[in-house]
This record gives C-alpha cells, sequence and structure tokens, in this order.
C-alpha cells in the first residue's frame, strides 16, 4: 500500500503533495498538544 501511496505522489504535483503533508503533520501535532495537555 505504502509503494501505491508513493507512486501515485510522485505522479501527481508536488505542490498537492506538500499541502497533503502539511495537513497530517498539522493533525499529527494537534492530537500530540491535546495529549500533552491531558496527561502532563
Amino acid at each position: 500500500m505504502s509503494k501505491y501511496k508513493t507512486k501515485y505522489f510522485k505522479k501527481t504535483k508536488k505542490i498537492n503533495h506538500t499541502i497533503w503533508l502539511d495537513k497530517l503533520i498539522n493533525q499529527l501535532e494537534t492530537k500530540r498538544r491535546e495529549f500533552d495537555h491531558e496527561y502532563i
């Protein structure tokens, strides 16, 4: 599955790929902050 995704993203525009990565990273960061707030 990951190999398919990499091939797919290589074919798409780099801008779309970076936007998708930014969204993913932002989601992970927000989840991490919520987790820290709950358990610190």
